[in-house]
């Protein structure tokens, strides 16, 4: 697994645009098959909301009137109907550990798996981890934070927040320019860096028009998975997940809740 690699290979992708000539009609599209008939993108998780006694209401799209599911490596799970506009909603009672669920859905018989794992912490804040990319931090944009970081055992990274919608921002790591980085829509952003980050501190400086975040982290391999496919502790500046992809390799992924204080 390699995040940095894999951000340069989307760009690849994305530059290889559809080629023809001019003056010639465009080929005939083929008639959808059976398979592109039937697909039904997975469920996704759109937000995550703290409620009162730590409790946590997770919300999201999924096929209209299908079940989606949330269930943890252990085997609990919760269950909801999506409505009639694909919105569904579950409310986890609170726990004193970090927990991963992995969420699906059930339509016409067929089960459908959402990428990644979603991370909730016992505070309520909660991401999709995703294998070989940043973490999708569901946290409401506008505050310019620094919420997530990624790495491998190898130091591919990607950092990950919020910021303004469709805002243009600047990163550095331990005072290098690292490229800049767009907000969606939503105000979340996600940067794979184009270099490996050694084990030891570092220093994150977000910054956009007016606006400045900080963070303070510390990276270090992840050790072998023997209890369960991931584990979690409390870190300097949040929680550090380490956790195993599809792919078989380790991820860590540090969730972060406190600010760095230099300057």
């Amino acid at each position: 697994m390699n995040i940095a690699a894999g951000g340069a290979l989307a760009a690849a992708l994305a530059a290889c645009g559809p080629g023809g000539r001019i003056g010639l009609a465009p080929p005939r599209a083929a008639a959808p098959s059976t398979a592109e008939r039937a697909y039904l993108p997975p469920p996704s998780v759109q937000s995550a909301t703290p409620l009162t006694g730590g409790r946590v209401l997770v919300a999201g799209h999924a096929a209209p009137g299908g079940r989606v599911r949330l269930a943890t490596p252990a085997g609990q799970a919760a269950v909801a109907p999506a409505d009639k506009n694909g919105r569904w909603r579950i409310v986890l009672a609170p726990a004193p550990a970090v927990r991963l669920f992995g969420l699906s859905m059930i339509e016409s018989g067929r089960t459908m798996q959402a990428e990644g794992y979603l991370a909730v912490t016992p505070q309520g804040a909660a991401a999709q981890l995703r294998a070989g990319a940043g973490a999708r931090v569901l946290t409401a944009g506008g505050a310019l934070r620094i919420l997530a970081v990624d790495f491998d055992r190898k130091g591919g990274a990607a950092i990950s927040g919020t910021g303004a919608p469709k805002a243009s921002l600047g990163l550095r790591v331990d005072g290098a320019e690292k490229g800049p980085a767009q907000t969606d829509g939503l105000g979340r952003f996600a940067l794979a860096l184009d270099e490996p980050l050694s084990p030891g501190e570092h220093l994150l400086v977000l910054d956009a028009a007016g606006a400045r975040a900080k963070a303070r982290i510390v990276v270090s391999p992840a050790r072998p998975l023997s209890g369960g496919p991931f584990s979690a502790a409390a870190a300097p500046s949040g929680w550090r997940i380490d956790w195993l992809t599809p792919g078989g390799g380790v991820q860590t992924t540090l969730l972060i809740a406190t600010a760095a204080s230099a300057p």
